[in-house]
C-alpha cells in the first residue's frame, strides 16, 4: 500500500463504530406504473478528510488491511437491519416496503456459515419473507463451489430473494438462467449503451428480457439515465430501471421517504455528498410510454 493508502486504515478501522461507514439506497422503479418495488443497498465512506468515498476508493485497503470480511459482515447486518426498520415504519399502514438488495462478494457466499449467519440475521430481525434480497454478479455464481445451486436454493428457502447483478457480463449468462434458481436478472448498463448505437444491440437486449421472462424472473436495467431509454425499456417489456433519470443512490433519512412512499430526495445529494437537504414530495414518474404488454409473467408478485 502507497503511504496514503496506510493513512486510510486506522479511520476505516474506526469507521465501523463512528457512523462513517454507511449504506445508500437507490430506487428501482417500475417502468409500468413507477412505483418502487425495490432499492439496492450501496456502500460509502464518509471519509473527514476526503469527503465522501465509494468502495472503489477504499475497499482495496480493506482488502490489503484484512477487513474485507468485516465489511461484508457491516453491510449484510446494517441492510438487515434498515428493512427491518422500514417495515416497522409501515406497520398499520397498507405501504408495503420496497424489497432491500446486497451485493455480496465472492468470498461471502463461499464461506461456510454464509447462509447460517443470512438466516440468523432475518430471523433475529424478524424480517418477512422477500423483505431481502441477495445480488451475486456472474463471476461470483461461477467461480464458487459446485453446490452453488444448492446453497442458492436454501438461501430462498428461509425468505431472501436471489438475484444476479451485471447480468451479461460473463461468459455464463445464458446458461446461469438455466441451473440456478433465481427471482431477478440486473442487466449490465453496457446493454443500454449497445441499444442506443444499434438495431442489433437492442435486439441483444430484447432477447434478455424475453428469456428472463419465460424463466418467469423480474428484470431491472441498470443505468438508466434519459427518459428515451426508460420508454425503450417499457416498450420491450422490462420490468423495471434503476439509474440518474430516476433517483442516485441517496442516504438513509431519503431512501426512508421513498420507503413509505412519501416522494424522492434531492438530486443534489450525490454531488454534495451531504444530507442535509431536505427531501421533496416529487414521486417517481414511469416514462410517458409505460403501458408494457400483459401477459402469464406477473412481476408485481415479486
Amino acid at each position: 500500500m502507497t503511504a496514503l493508502e496506510l493513512n486510510l486504515v486506522p479511520a476505516l478501522c474506526a469507521a465501523f463504530d463512528d457512523g462513517s461507514l454507511q449504506l445508500h439506497y437507490q430506487p428501482e422503479v417500475d417502468l409500468r406504473n413507477g412505483s418502487v418495488p425495490a432499492m439496492e443497498a450501496f456502500l460509502r465512506w464518509q471519509h473527514p478528510d476526503h469527503g465522501l468515498l465509494n468502495p472503489a476508493q477504499f475497499m482495496p485497503v480493506a482488502e490489503a488491511a484484512g477487513l474485507s470480511e468485516q465489511v461484508g459482515r457491516w453491510v449484510l447486518q446494517t441492510a438487515v437491519a434498515e428493512a427491518r426498520t422500514w417495515h416497522e415504519m409501515a406497520s398499520g399502514t397498507t405501504i408495503r416496503p420496497p424489497r432491500l438488495w446486497v451485493n455480496v462478494t465472492a468470498d461471502q457466499l463461499t464461506r461456510p456459515d454464509f447462509a447460517v449467519e443470512v438466516e440468523r440475521l432475518m430471523a433475529g430481525r424478524g424480517l418477512p419473507p422477500g423483505a431481502l434480497g441477495l445480488e451475486f454478479t456472474e463471476q461470483t455464481l461461477g467461480l464458487a463451489h459446485i453446490g452453488v445451486p444448492r446453497l442458492l436454493s436454501h438461501l430462498r428457502s428461509f425468505g431472501p430473494a436471489v438475484g444476479v447483478d451485471g447480468f451479461g457480463t460473463w461468459y455464463a449468462s445464458m446458461s446461469t438462467l438455466d441451473v440456478l434458481p433465481l427471482d431477478m436478472v440486473k442487466i449490465d448498463g453496457r446493454f443500454l449503451r449497445a441499444m442506443q448505437r444499434d438495431l442489433e444491440g437492442e435486439a441483444v437486449l430484447a432477447s434478455i428480457i424475453t428469456l428472463a421472462h419465460r424463466r418467469r424472473l423480474v428484470v431491472t436495467a441498470e443505468g438508466v439515465d434519459s427518459m428515451v431509454i426508460a420508454s425503450r425499456l417499457a416498450a420491450m417489456n422490462c420490468d423495471r430501471g434503476a439509474g440518474r433519470l430516476f433517483c442516485p443512490p441517496v442516504p438513509t433519512d431519503d431512501a426512508r421517504m421513498i420507503a413509505l412512499g412519501r416522494g424522492r430526495p434531492d438530486r443534489r445529494h450525490e454531488r454534495s455528498g451531504s444530507s442535509s437537504h431536505p427531501p421533496a414530495t416529487v414521486p417517481m414518474r414511469p416514462p410517458a410510454s409505460n403501458r408494457v404488454r400483459e401477459g402469464r409473467y406477473d412481476a408485481s408478485r415479486h
